[in-house]
Protein backbone atom coordinates (compact mmCIF):
# COMPACT_ATOMS: atom_id res chain seq x y z
CA UNK A 1 0.00 0.00 0.00
CA UNK A 2 1.17 3.52 -0.81
CA UNK A 3 0.55 6.24 1.77
CA UNK A 4 0.09 9.87 0.71
CA UNK A 5 0.54 12.55 3.37
CA UNK A 6 -1.94 14.92 1.72
CA UNK A 7 -3.89 14.27 -1.46
CA UNK A 8 -4.90 17.94 -1.67
CA UNK A 9 -1.44 18.71 -3.05
CA UNK A 10 -1.78 19.59 -6.77
CA UNK A 11 0.55 16.81 -7.92
CA UNK A 12 -0.06 14.19 -5.25
CA UNK A 13 -3.63 13.43 -6.35
CA UNK A 14 -2.56 12.84 -9.95
CA UNK A 15 0.33 10.62 -8.83
CA UNK A 16 -2.03 8.63 -6.61
CA UNK A 17 -4.41 8.15 -9.54
CA UNK A 18 -1.51 6.97 -11.73
CA UNK A 19 -0.42 4.48 -9.05
CA UNK A 20 -3.99 3.26 -8.56
CA UNK A 21 -4.33 2.71 -12.31
CA UNK A 22 -1.37 0.34 -12.05
CA UNK A 23 -3.04 -1.66 -9.30
CA UNK A 24 -1.59 -0.04 -6.17
CA UNK A 25 -3.73 0.51 -3.08
CA UNK A 26 -3.75 4.16 -1.96
CA UNK A 27 -4.21 5.55 1.56
CA UNK A 28 -4.72 9.24 2.37
CA UNK A 29 -2.98 9.86 5.71
CA UNK A 30 -4.66 13.27 6.10
CA UNK A 31 -8.00 11.47 6.34
CA UNK A 32 -6.82 9.56 9.43
CA UNK A 33 -7.48 11.32 12.74
CA UNK A 34 -4.44 9.65 14.26
CA UNK A 35 -2.12 10.58 11.41
CA UNK A 36 0.62 8.31 10.12
CA UNK A 37 0.98 6.38 13.38
CA UNK A 38 -2.63 5.25 13.25
CA UNK A 39 -2.40 4.51 9.53
CA UNK A 40 0.58 2.20 10.05
CA UNK A 41 -1.09 0.47 12.99
CA UNK A 42 -4.18 -0.21 10.90
CA UNK A 43 -2.56 -1.09 7.57
CA UNK A 44 0.99 -2.17 8.36
CA UNK A 45 4.19 -0.81 6.87
CA UNK A 46 3.60 1.18 3.68
CA UNK A 47 5.36 0.19 0.50
CA UNK A 48 5.96 3.90 0.00
CA UNK A 49 5.21 7.17 1.78
CA UNK A 50 4.73 10.32 -0.32
CA UNK A 51 5.30 13.57 1.57
CA UNK A 52 4.31 17.09 0.47
CA UNK A 53 5.12 20.67 1.57
CA UNK A 54 2.76 22.77 3.71
CA UNK A 55 -0.15 24.42 1.91
CA UNK A 56 0.72 27.92 3.11
CA UNK A 57 3.06 30.30 1.27
CA UNK A 58 6.27 30.65 3.30
CA UNK A 59 7.59 33.47 1.13
CA UNK A 60 4.57 35.65 1.87
CA UNK A 61 4.73 34.77 5.57
CA UNK A 62 8.40 35.82 5.68
CA UNK A 63 7.57 39.15 4.05
CA UNK A 64 4.75 39.75 6.55
CA UNK A 65 7.03 38.86 9.47
CA UNK A 66 9.96 41.03 8.41
CA UNK A 67 8.82 44.19 10.22
CA UNK A 68 6.58 42.59 12.86
CA UNK A 69 8.29 40.74 15.76
CA UNK A 70 5.04 39.05 16.78
CA UNK A 71 4.46 37.69 13.29
CA UNK A 72 8.11 36.66 13.07
CA UNK A 73 7.77 34.65 16.29
CA UNK A 74 4.58 33.00 15.08
CA UNK A 75 6.16 32.16 11.75
CA UNK A 76 9.15 30.61 13.52
CA UNK A 77 6.82 28.43 15.58
CA UNK A 78 5.00 27.28 12.44
CA UNK A 79 8.25 26.38 10.70
CA UNK A 80 9.45 24.46 13.77
CA UNK A 81 6.17 22.57 14.15
CA UNK A 82 6.12 21.71 10.45
CA UNK A 83 9.73 20.49 10.54
CA UNK A 84 9.10 18.34 13.61
CA UNK A 85 6.02 16.74 12.06
CA UNK A 86 7.97 15.94 8.92
CA UNK A 87 10.78 14.32 10.92
CA UNK A 88 8.30 12.37 13.04
CA UNK A 89 6.63 11.02 9.90
CA UNK A 90 10.02 10.01 8.50
CA UNK A 91 10.86 8.21 11.74
CA UNK A 92 7.52 6.36 11.84
CA UNK A 93 7.84 5.29 8.21
CA UNK A 94 11.46 4.22 8.63
CA UNK A 95 10.73 2.13 11.71
CA UNK A 96 7.88 0.36 9.93
CA UNK A 97 9.85 -0.20 6.73
CA UNK A 98 12.86 -1.57 8.60
CA UNK A 99 10.82 -4.60 9.61
CA UNK A 100 10.09 -5.30 5.93
CA UNK A 101 13.63 -4.41 4.78
CA UNK A 102 12.14 -2.38 1.93
CA UNK A 103 10.25 0.86 1.33
CA UNK A 104 10.45 4.29 -0.21
CA UNK A 105 9.97 7.77 1.27
CA UNK A 106 9.44 10.33 -1.47
CA UNK A 107 8.93 14.10 -1.23
CA UNK A 108 6.95 15.88 -3.96
CA UNK A 109 7.52 19.64 -4.10
CA UNK A 110 7.20 22.57 -6.49
CA UNK A 111 10.36 24.45 -7.51
CA UNK A 112 10.34 27.82 -5.72
CA UNK A 113 11.93 29.88 -8.49
CA UNK A 114 9.39 28.61 -10.98
CA UNK A 115 6.53 29.07 -8.53
CA UNK A 116 7.49 32.69 -7.90
CA UNK A 117 7.58 33.56 -11.59
CA UNK A 118 4.05 32.30 -12.20
CA UNK A 119 2.50 33.45 -8.91
CA UNK A 120 2.17 30.16 -7.02
CA UNK A 121 2.95 29.69 -3.28
CA UNK A 122 6.65 29.33 -2.44
CA UNK A 123 7.99 27.09 0.33
CA UNK A 124 11.78 27.46 0.26
CA UNK A 125 12.35 26.46 3.90
CA UNK A 126 10.13 23.38 3.76
CA UNK A 127 11.57 22.26 0.43
CA UNK A 128 15.21 22.56 1.46
CA UNK A 129 14.61 20.98 4.86
CA UNK A 130 12.94 17.96 3.29
CA UNK A 131 15.52 17.50 0.56
CA UNK A 132 18.42 17.73 3.02
CA UNK A 133 16.80 15.44 5.59
CA UNK A 134 16.04 12.75 3.03
CA UNK A 135 19.61 12.81 1.76
CA UNK A 136 20.83 12.22 5.32
CA UNK A 137 18.32 9.44 5.94
CA UNK A 138 19.40 7.71 2.72
CA UNK A 139 22.98 7.61 3.99
CA UNK A 140 21.93 6.07 7.29
CA UNK A 141 19.17 3.66 6.28
CA UNK A 142 19.76 2.95 2.61
CA UNK A 143 21.73 -0.15 3.63
CA UNK A 144 18.50 -1.50 5.11
CA UNK A 145 16.72 -1.47 1.78
CA UNK A 146 14.87 1.82 2.25
CA UNK A 147 14.98 4.57 -0.36
CA UNK A 148 14.64 8.31 0.31
CA UNK A 149 14.28 10.69 -2.63
CA UNK A 150 12.87 14.10 -3.50
CA UNK A 151 11.26 15.52 -6.63
CA UNK A 152 10.91 19.23 -7.34
CA UNK A 153 8.80 19.93 -10.40
CA UNK A 154 8.02 23.12 -12.20
CA UNK A 155 4.33 24.10 -12.11
CA UNK A 156 2.24 22.00 -14.45
CA UNK A 157 0.29 23.55 -17.30
CA UNK A 158 -3.09 23.20 -15.61
CA UNK A 159 -2.11 24.89 -12.33
CA UNK A 160 -1.41 28.31 -13.88
CA UNK A 161 -3.67 30.66 -15.85
CA UNK A 162 -2.90 30.39 -19.60
CA UNK A 163 -2.47 34.18 -19.73
CA UNK A 164 0.44 33.90 -17.30
CA UNK A 165 2.21 31.37 -19.48
CA UNK A 166 1.73 33.58 -22.53
CA UNK A 167 2.99 36.75 -20.84
CA UNK A 168 6.08 34.99 -19.49
CA UNK A 169 6.77 33.38 -22.86
CA UNK A 170 6.56 36.75 -24.62
CA UNK A 171 9.21 38.16 -22.29
CA UNK A 172 11.67 35.38 -23.13
CA UNK A 173 11.03 34.62 -26.79
CA UNK A 174 14.66 33.70 -27.32
CA UNK A 175 14.29 30.60 -25.16
CA UNK A 176 12.29 28.26 -27.35
CA UNK A 177 12.03 25.39 -24.86
CA UNK A 178 11.10 27.52 -21.88
CA UNK A 179 7.55 28.46 -20.93
CA UNK A 180 6.27 25.33 -22.65
CA UNK A 181 4.88 23.69 -19.50
CA UNK A 182 4.38 19.99 -18.96
CA UNK A 183 0.93 18.65 -18.25
CA UNK A 184 0.18 17.22 -14.82
CA UNK A 185 -0.28 13.78 -16.38
CA UNK A 186 3.29 13.79 -17.67
CA UNK A 187 4.64 14.53 -14.20
CA UNK A 188 2.29 12.02 -12.60
CA UNK A 189 3.32 9.12 -14.83
CA UNK A 190 7.01 9.71 -14.07
CA UNK A 191 6.46 10.26 -10.34
CA UNK A 192 4.42 7.07 -10.13
CA UNK A 193 7.48 5.14 -11.30
CA UNK A 194 9.54 6.87 -8.62
CA UNK A 195 6.96 6.15 -5.92
CA UNK A 196 6.95 2.47 -6.85
CA UNK A 197 10.72 2.36 -6.36
CA UNK A 198 11.62 1.40 -9.91
CA UNK A 199 14.25 4.13 -10.28
CA UNK A 200 17.84 3.16 -9.30
CA UNK A 201 18.20 6.16 -7.01
CA UNK A 202 18.61 6.76 -3.28
CA UNK A 203 19.26 10.11 -1.61
CA UNK A 204 18.57 11.88 -4.88
CA UNK A 205 16.89 15.09 -5.96
CA UNK A 206 15.12 14.99 -9.31
CA UNK A 207 14.16 18.28 -10.99
CA UNK A 208 11.35 18.00 -13.53
CA UNK A 209 10.06 20.38 -16.16
CA UNK A 210 10.93 22.59 -19.07
CA UNK A 211 8.16 25.12 -18.59
CA UNK A 212 9.76 28.06 -16.81
CA UNK A 213 13.52 28.19 -16.53
CA UNK A 214 16.60 26.21 -15.60
CA UNK A 215 16.21 24.70 -12.16
CA UNK A 216 17.89 26.64 -9.37
CA UNK A 217 18.41 23.48 -7.29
Amino acid sequence: MIFFENLNHPLARSVADACAAQGDDIFDVSASSGGLSEAIAANGAPRALVLTPPERCEAQAMRDAFYDPAKALEFGKQVHADAMQFLINCRLATQAMMTEKTGHVLFLGIDDVAARLVGLPENPIANQLRVSALKSLAKEYGRMGIKYNAILSQPSKETVDPKTWRSQRDQLKVYTMRFSPNETREYADFCAQAVQGSLPLNGGLLCLGKGVMEMAA
